[in-house]
């Protein structure tokens, strides 16, 4: 009997020093992110599959894979007294947020710039009201390199106020 419990005790020993370490980060050769009426659901090959709950503004998610079409606090980072205007993440692989709030309403232009200070072929004009408005900039067309997205927004006869970022795109 005394040797059962040896070998019970030998086996969860070394079931215990085989054990997963958890660290805020997936690595994955592949992977999804499925959307519908019913909900959300994100996944990586090898990772257990975790929900993702979305309701009334609120995000809920097991695991350390988020969405990539979720920016949580975009806007937060960096006001200016003309408004504020912020690009994540830096460096950008394939896809860059861009986000901006002004004070008044008024018309917001969005257009893209390499170091040379050359306009490309990105430009973006709508009718702004007011609140936070986030949008996606796919960066798969463009080589590796540092850009400048420059946002100019108009509210009646004053000059328009123009606020720069530049960000670097790696492949």
């Amino acid at each position: 009997m005394t040797k059962i419990y040896l070998l019970f005790a030998l086996l969860l020993s070394g079931t215990a020093m085989m054990a997963q370490s958890v660290s805020p980060q997936v690595v994955a050769s592949g992977g999804n992110f499925i959307s519908s009426s019913a909900g959300s659901i994100s996944y990586t090959i090898g990772e257990t599959v975790t929900p993702t709950l979305t309701g009334g503004g609120n995000f809920i998610t097991q695991g350390f894979q988020q969405p990539t079409d979720i920016v949580n606090g975009l806007l937060d980072i960096e006001k200016e007294a003309a408004g504020a205007f912020s690009v994540y993440p830096v460096p950008a692989t394939d896809k860059l947020w861009y986000g901006y709030e002004f004070p008044d309403q008024g018309k917001v232009t969005v257009e893209l710039y390499n170091m040379l200070g050359q306009k490309l072929d990105y430009s973006m004009t709508e009718a702004y009201s007011s609140g936070k408005v986030i949008h996606t900039f796919d960066c798969t067309a463009y080589a590796a390199g540092e850009y400048i997205l420059s946002a100019s927004f108009s509210s009646g006869s004053a000059s328009p106020k123009i606020l720069n970022k530049q960000f670097l795109i790696v492949h």
